[in-house]
C-alpha cells in the first residue's frame, strides 16, 4: 500500500530545507523558555502545510496522509515541539473534521483550518481516564436547541494555540458508544485552559488542560457522523496514532544525525569514535530501527487513506516508532558521552522529548495490548 511518488519527494526536500533553515534555529530557545512557536507555525501556514489533507474545495491540498507523515517527520527532525502541534492540526484536529463533521461543518470549519487562520486540536484524555475511554466523565447535555458540556480534559497537545477544540464527551448513557464529539471554540464563557509548564519534553508543544464550566453549544457544534459512538471515534485516534509516529520517527532522526557527526570529530586513542565497533552499532542499530518503523508507519498511512481498516497496522506503527525513537536518543546521549547530558547538545532534548511522546497516541504497553488483541481477534 506504500505509494512514494514524485510529489512525494518534492514536498519532502522543500519541508527539509525549510526545517533546517527556519526551524532548527529556534528550537532549543523554544524549549528553555517554554514558548509557543507562533511565528513558525504561521510560516507552515505560508507554505500551505496546514491544509495538506483537506480537500481541495475547502481550500486545502488535498494530499494524502504519507504527505503529512513527511512533513512532520522533517519539522520533527530539528524540532519535536514544532512538530508535534503541526501534528495535532493534521492528524487530530482536521482528521476529527473530516471523519465526523458533515458537508455543512467541513464547509463551516475546514477553509480556516487550511488557511492557518485557526489551528484545530483533539481532547479525550481526563485524568482518570488517559488510555480508559470507558472512563471518560466530561457529559454534554441536550439544552433547549442545542447541549451544554461540563468537565476537565488533560494532556490537549496544541490545545494553548488551538482556535477550535474537537471534545470528546458523554450524551447520556455511562457505554463507549455513547460518546460524543463536539467542537468548541476555546475562547468562549465556561471554557478555561490552563497551561502544563515544566514538562520533561515537548515543553513548546503548547500542553494544556481544560476546564468546561456548562459551555453552551449550538446543535451543529454536535459532529453527526460521531453519533455512531466509540467505533466512529477510533477512526481519529488511529489517524492520530499516525501522527506520535511521525513526530517519533522525526525526533530519532534528528538524534542519529547528531550523534553521527560528534562522533566523526570526537577523538579517543588517536582516532575518531565512528572508528570502533561499539559506536557504529548504536548507528546501524538504530538507524534499522527508524527505517523499519518508517516503513510501517507509510504502510498504515496508505491503508487509511485507502479506506481500509487499518488499526492493527497503525498500533504496529507506532509502537515500531516509538520503540526505535527510545532507542535511538538513548544510544545518541550515550555516543556523546558526558556530553549527551547537558543541553548545549541537542541530543539531550531529543531523549526528552520521546519520553513525553507517551500521552500521544497512547504508551507502548498500549499499543502492544491493541496489537496482541488484533490478533486475537478481540474488538474491544
Amino acid at each position: 500500500m506504500i505509494r512514494f511518488e514524485e510529489h512525494h519527494q518534492e514536498i519532502r526536500e522543500m519541508i527539509s530545507d525549510f526545517s533546517d533553515e527556519k526551524i532548527a534555529p529556534g528550537a532549543e530557545h523554544l524549549d528553555e523558555t517554554q514558548g509557543l512557536p507562533k511565528e513558525s507555525i504561521g510560516e507552515i501556514a505560508e507554505l500551505e502545510m496546514l491544509g495538506l489533507t483537506i480537500p481541495e474545495e475547502h481550500g486545502g491540498a488535498g494530499l494524502d496522509l504519507l504527505s503529512a507523515c513527511l512533513v512532520v517527520e522533517e519539522i520533527s527532525r530539528n524540532c519535536g515541539s514544532t512538530g508535534a502541534i503541526l501534528a495535532t492540526h493534521l492528524f487530530e484536529g482536521t482528521a476529527a473534521i473530516l471523519r465526523l463533521a458533515d458537508e455543512a461543518g467541513r464547509e463551516r470549519w475546514l477553509p480556516d483550518m487550511a488557511s492557518g487562520k485557526t489551528l484545530a486540536t483533539f481532547a479525550l484524555a481526563e485524568r482518570e481516564a488517559e488510555s480508559d475511554a470507558s472512563a471518560i466523565d466530561a457529559s454534554a447535555g441536550a439544552e433547549g436547541d442545542g447541549f451544554v458540556i461540563h468537565g476537565r480534559k488533560t494532556w490537549i497537545m496544541g490545545g494553548m494555540m488551538a482556535g477550535l477544540t474537537t471534545v470528546i464527551a458523554r450524551r447520556g448513557e455511562d457505554n463507549l458508544e455513547d460518546l460524543g464529539a463536539f467542537v468548541i471554540d476555546p475562547g468562549v464563557d465556561g471554557c478555561e485552559r490552563e497551561p502544563m509548564e515544566d514538562l520533561l519534553g515537548l515543553r513548546g508543544a503548547g500542553f494544556c488542560n481544560m476546564n468546561l464550566n456548562g459551555v453552551m453549544m449550538s446543535a451543529d457544534q454536535h459532529l453527526k457522523g460521531s453519533s455512531a459512538g466509540w467505533s466512529a471515534i477510533t477512526k481519529v485516534i488511529d489517524t492520530a496514532r499516525l501522527g506520535a509516529a511521525a513526530v517519533s520517527l522525526g525526533v530519532a532522526r534528528g538524534a542519529i544525525a547528531h550523534a553521527l557527526e560528534y562522533s566523526s570529530q570526537r577523538k579517543a586513542f588517536g582516532r575518531s569514535i565512528d572508528r570502533f565497533g561499539a559506536i557504529r552499532a548504536m548507528h546501524a542499530e538504530a538507524a534499522t530501527a527508524v527505517e523499519g518503523a518508517r516503513l510501517l508507519l507509510w504502510r498504515a498511512a496508505g491503508l487509511i487513506d485507502a479506506g481500509k481498516s487499518a488499526g492493527r497496522e497503525v498500533s504496529m506503527a507506532n509502537l515500531a516508532a516509538k520503540q526505535a525513537s527510545y532507542k535511538a536518543t538513548r544510544d545518541a546521549v550515550q555516543i556523546l558521552g558526558g556530553n549527551g547530558y547537558s543541553r548545549e547538545y541537542p541530543v539531550e532534548r531529543a531523549y526528552r522529548d520521546v519520553q513525553a511522546l507517551v500521552p500521544f497516541g497512547g504508551g507502548e504497553d498500549l499499543q502492544k495490548i491493541l496489537v496482541a488483541r488484533s490478533m486475537a481477534g478481540v474488538r474491544s
